[in-house]
Formats: structure tokens, C-alpha cells, sequence
């Protein structure tokens, strides 16, 4: 075979580099990894499947998932926080971030061990029965949570996390007492739901949603203020005497602390970008969600926000740590 001069130029010029000890750049050679707080089938590991899958080629990564569930998702948080800051360990994680600081007596990690990328999603929770409940609607339910204090259970997707935390702040607004029974992850906790082991269970949309429309699920009440989309068939909290209340669901994107600012910002301008994808949007919508609005500096501010607003829910609702 014969080279012509370019050719013979450039083959020359990889043999010096590789005598001088230059590694050659590969395509994809590097590997990142999205620790998710749950088990796969939560909304959080979706969410990092579906931003992985087009975010890798933006910043020239292999994206791989890892799940990590244990702990309400301190012990992914606590993976991340310890890894080092090079661009290579990245948290997926939920509201739980900022409540389990309030709800664990030792979380293993504190706000700032971990720097804000960017939101992915935000949704909110449905409060759930079996197909077969005697409960028709959100206000049976409570009327009866009234009349039995204590009596009633409901499940969540674990300690700490955005369905457990958006169920103790409804039932708390609602001026009912029920019992927290924390699974796993949202799938367990319906699939115990589906089996009547428990007569409710507060998930998140994105898991639930294709349980109700298969008919395996009864939809009570989101909550969202309002109705929401691709889902108005299901009324909100804020119908049933609670005009102002709303808790959502977020989920977002971290490294640890001490990762350079360049890196922060060329994932949350990817992040961003895959989250303006048309089909990305659609996929999310179909999970029961909207694509996240906020990039590394705003997301900042977003998470400093929430943890102070986690904070007087707590403390109001008489949660307690674990």
C-alpha cells in the first residue's frame, strides 16, 4: 500500500507522539458514570437513562448508570460526595437531597459537598389507590383518615424521598395522621399497592402513571396547584380546601465538591441542551413530568432555596429524623 505525502506526514507525526509518551485521543474514551439514588423503574432512574443516552456524546463520555438505592439516597449522595472531582462521578438525585439533611441524624454528607449541574425534571406526586379501594376520590379518603387517626397506611418510595416528603406535607395540610410505611423505591411500593399489602401510596407521577392507565391504579389527587398536563383527568390537592398547596418533584444533576467551574459548566450547557431535545421533552411529558428550566447557576440558587423551605416543613409537620 502507498502513502501520499499527507498520509506519510500524519503516520510520522502519531509515531513521534507516541515515542515522546503522548496518549493519542480516543472517541468515547472516557467513562462517566450517573449514580442514581433508587433502584431502576423510579422516576430518577429514568430520568438519568433517558439524559444519559444523548448526553454522552455532547461532552465525548460513555455515560453508564449506576444505581445506587439505599438509605433515601444518602448512600449515593455519600458515593459521589467522596469520589473525586474530575467530571467522571455525577449524582442523579431528587428532592431528598436537601430534606434528608432534616430528616437523617447523620445524612454522611452536608449541601455544599456537592455542586449543583442542572435540573432535569420537575413533577408532581399522586396520591394512589388499588383499583379496587373503596376509596372513589381524595376527599373520601380523608374523611375517613379523619374518623381513624392512625389507622390508615401509605406507602412511599422511601425515607427521605420526594414521595414521602410530599405525602407527610399533604396529609399534615390536610389535618390527617397516617403512617408512613417507606419501601425501597416507588415500583415496590406500588407493586405492594397493586397487591393491597397497603391501601395507599403517595409516588411520584412519572412511576405511577402507567399503572393508571392500564387500570391497575386509581388516581386520587396530584400534587401540583393546578391540574396537570396529560393528566387533567386527575384533580389536584388544591381542589379539596387547599387552595394554595403545591409540593413538586425535582430532579437534577451534581458533582463533587472541587470539580472545576469549566467542567460544571460544559455539563449543565449539555444537560440543557439534551433537555431542549424534542423527543427528550416528549419522553419526559410521557412520564408524567416537564423538563427541568434551571442551568448550574440557577439550579445554585433553586437547591439554597428549597433546603431552607425543607427546613419549616419539617419543623412544622413534625417530622421526624430517622
Amino acid at each position: 500500500m502507498s502513502l501520499n505525502k499527507n498520509s506519510r506526514r500524519f503516520f510520522l507525526g502519531c509515531a513521534l507522539l507516541v515515542a515522546w509518551g503522548v496518549a493519542l485521543p480516543s472517541h468515547s474514551a472516557t467513562t462517566i458514570r450517573f449514580y442514581a439514588i433508587v433502584a431502576a423503574g423510579g422516576s430518577v432512574d429514568a430520568m438519568a437513562r433517558i439524559v444519559g443516552e444523548k448526553f454522552g456524546p455532547l461532552v465525548d463520555a460513555a455515560v453508564i448508570v449506576e444505581n445506587k438505592p439505599g438509605g433515601g439516597g444518602n448512600l449515593a449522595t455519600q458515593t459521589v460526595a467522596r469520589s473525586a472531582p474530575d467530571g467522571l462521578s455525577i449524582l442523579v438525585s431528587g428532592n431528598n437531597h436537601t430534606s434528608n439533611l432534616s430528616l437523617y441524624k447523620d445524612t454522611g454528607y452536608q449541601l455544599d459537598d456537592l455542586i449543583p449541574i442542572a435540573e432535569l425534571m420537575r413533577g408532581p406526586a399522586v396520591v394512589v389507590v388499588p383499583n379496587r379501594s373503596p376509596y372513589q376520590g381524595f376527599d373520601q379518603l380523608i374523611a375517613d383518615a379523619k374518623k381513624r387517626p392512625g389507622e390508615i397506611s401509605f406507602g412511599t418510595a422511601g425515607i427521605g424521598t420526594a414521595s414521602h416528603f410530599a405525602a407527610e406535607y399533604t396529609f399534615f395540610t390536610a389535618q390527617v395522621k397516617m403512617i408512613s410505611v417507606p419501601y425501597r423505591g416507588s415500583g415496590p411500593s406500588l407493586t405492594d399497592l397493586m397487591g393491597e399489602q397497603i391501601p395507599v401510596a403517595v409516588s411520584s407521577l412519572v412511576a405511577a402513571m402507567p399503572l393508571i392507565k392500564a387500570g391497575k391504579l386509581r388516581a386520587l389527587a396530584v400534587t401540583s396547584l393546578k391540574r396537570w398536563p396529560g393528566a387533567e383527568t386527575i384533580p389536584a390537592v388544591a381542589e379539596f380546601g387547599m387552595p394554595d398547596f403545591e409540593q413538586l418533584s425535582w430532579i437534577g444533576l451534581f458533582a463533587p465538591k472541587g470539580t472545576p467551574p469549566a467542567i460544571i459548566e460544559q455539563y449543565s450547557q449539555a444537560a440543557q441542551k439534551v433537555l431542549a431535545d424534542q423527543e427528550v421533552q416528549q419522553r419526559v411529558a410521557g412520564l408524567g413530568g416537564v423538563v427541568g428550566e434551571y442551568g448550574a447557576a440557577e439550579f445554585k440558587k433553586f437547591i439554597d432555596r428549597d433546603y431552607e423551605t425543607v427546613q419549616k416543613i419539617v419543623k412544622s409537620a413534625g417530622m421526624k429524623p430517622d
